[in-house]
């Protein structure tokens, strides 16, 4: 069986949800996502999580991780708008997510 990668990853489209400041990280502010529904998984180019999916030619599955519990990510959006700043989802944040997810994948955002 033939692993390669896949040259793309996954993103997540949320609604509902917000941030909650949680201190700092990297002398930055730092922010637990924190509830939302999922509406659409895409696959991008440069994904959030920094870990790029892969192909299993045998099957023609395209697998790798959507989110990864309490991942440090750099964002440019925080909390009241533009700033350099960390976010996390939390295992639970994610599984209550995971549940909201109804079927959409796109190609980009």
């Amino acid at each position: 069986m033939a692993i390669i990668d896949a040259g793309t990853g996954f993103s997540i489209e949320l609604i509902n949800w917000r941030l909650e400041l949680r201190g700092e990280y990297k002398g930055l502010p730092l922010y637990e996502a924190i509830g939302g529904q999922v509406t659409a998984i895409a696959l991008v180019e440069t994904p959030a999580i920094g870990q790029k999916a892969k192909v299993d030619e045998k099957d023609q599955k395209l697998v790798g991780p959507v989110m990864i519990p309490d991942l440090k990510m750099f964002r440019n959006q925080g909390a009241n708008g533009k700033e350099n700043c960390y976010w996390y989802f939390s295992a639970e944040t994610i599984e209550k997510l995971q549940k909201s997810f109804a079927g959409k994948i796109k190609i980009g955002h």
